[in-house]
């Protein structure tokens, strides 16, 4: 009995991460106004996600999820880039078993006006408070 109770212990240790890290070092250089989609795209490579406001009207509409344009919005889309991380340790007993996950991102949204001219951007940084 005790040996069937110490095959059924263990330890579980593993790490994922999802996309591409985000060049943080060419952030200062995003100017509203100014900085083009081009660049962007040359700075920080093909996005992990991006919207098109008319695909986003043509979806809701089609599905009369939404009465007025949001082609009107001062943006036509939005390039996503993020570095998703997690750590997860556990320990498995008879009777007790616990589990320690802790999952953080890097984001960087950069918002485009109709001329591909950056508008607003916001980076957070969340990667460094992984344990």
């Amino acid at each position: 009995m005790v040996l069937l109770s110490l095959l059924g212990t263990g330890c579980v240790i593993a790490r994922y991460e999802e996309g591409s890290a985000v060049a943080a070092e060419h952030i200062p250089e995003i100017v509203p106004g100014q900085t083009t989609k081009s660049q962007i795209l040359d700075w920080f490579g093909a996005p992990q996600g991006l919207a098109d406001a008319a695909l986003l009207e043509s979806f809701l509409v089609d599905r009369d999820l939404m009465p007025g344009p949001v082609v009107d919005l001062p943006f036509a889309d939005v390039l996503v880039y993020r570095l998703t991380q997690g750590k997860l340790r556990g320990m498995i007993l008879v009777l007790y078993n616990q589990f320690d996950i802790h999952i953080a991102s890097d984001t960087l949204v950069v918002f485009f006006d109709g001329d591909g001219k950056v508008t607003q951007y916001g980076y957070k940084r969340g990667t460094d408070a992984l344990p």
